[in-house]
């Protein structure tokens, strides 16, 4: 999937998380929004997000794994966590 060149004309500042083989990513700051374009950025299909009231975030497809890794802050599945409920990392 190409990322949509419209969100990299004027992207955010965002910086990407991950849980490593978890697989979990969000970013900061956090949003819903946020993690569309983050997405779009990583060229991260859609279908890969999880829509949890609780705890959003999208999915690594497996075998991009060590691609997006590359591209992320690799930290605990607590600190993930904290980024979705809009705690201080």
């Amino acid at each position: 999937m190409q990322p949509d060149r419209r969100l990299l004309l004027f992207p955010p500042k965002l910086y990407f998380y991950c849980d490593g083989p978890r697989r979990h990513l969000v970013c900061v700051p956090f949003s819903v929004e946020n993690l569309h374009h983050m997405a779009a950025v990583l060229g991260i299909k859609r279908c890969w997000f999880h829509a949890s009231k609780r705890q959003p975030h999208y999915d690594i497809p497996k075998r991009r794994i060590a691609e997006v890794m590359s591209k992320c802050r690799v930290v605990d599945t607590e600190t993930i966590l904290a980024i979705t409920q809009n705690r201080v990392v």
